[in-house]
């Protein structure tokens, strides 16, 4: 299990190589926007200066978290949340870790699954043929549970965030294609 890094915690690492031969010190960060995620910064002081150099930034993430790895290094997961599967990983992962986030952003992750339950619906009535009213039934616990969460983000209901994949593909009828090719030259002889 991961020992992972509290977000809002800036972490300052001495004698880090800085071209060939020099060192400096390097700060690791995790920047958090509310409207558009998590990511990774880092900015180094150039020694030659002692300035603070420009600080470099990954692209965004729904989740992302750093931790230590065996060797004293600090590396990055993510998780992003698009289908039922990591919807339910990524809860998972919250509510084990639920310490390590500040409540703007747990406030911002219940907002998030909240709002990609809708998008997953949305997507197995599209692509797998399942009608809204019989699979919202899957759907309505969870929401709820979203809606109380991203108006209480101090407490910690991401143990009751799950959605059932078996029940919602239950109802997916058998054999259904949305992507079903036209023949456009038989229907042009038809006139």
């Amino acid at each position: 299990m991961q020992n992972y890094i509290k977000t809002n915690e800036k972490i300052e690492v001495n004698n880090y190589p800085y071209g060939f031969k020099l060192k400096t010190t390097l700060f690791d960060y995790i920047e958090f926007d509310k409207k558009k995620g998590f990511r990774h910064c880092t900015q180094t002081i150039n020694p030659k200066t002692g300035r603070l150099n420009n600080p470099k930034k990954s692209t965004y993430y729904a989740l992302l978290v750093r931790y230590y790895n065996e060797d004293g290094h600090i590396k990055c997961n993510s998780f992003d949340f698009n289908g039922r599967d990591d919807i339910n990983r990524g809860c998972k992962f919250v509510f084990e870790n639920f310490n390590v986030f500040t409540a703007e952003e747990i406030q911002y992750l219940y907002n998030h699954v909240f709002l990609m339950s809708f998008v997953d619906m949305k997507a197995v009535c599209i692509y797998g043929g399942a009608k809204p009213a019989d699979i919202k039934i899957y759907y309505d616990e969870f929401w709820k549970v979203a809606k109380q969460g991203i108006n209480a983000p101090q407490l910690n209901w991401f143990n009751l965030l799950s959605l059932d994949a078996a029940g919602i593909d239950s109802h997916k009828p058998a054999n259904f294609n949305p992507f079903v090719t036209v023949e456009y030259g038989s229907i042009l002889n038809m006139r």
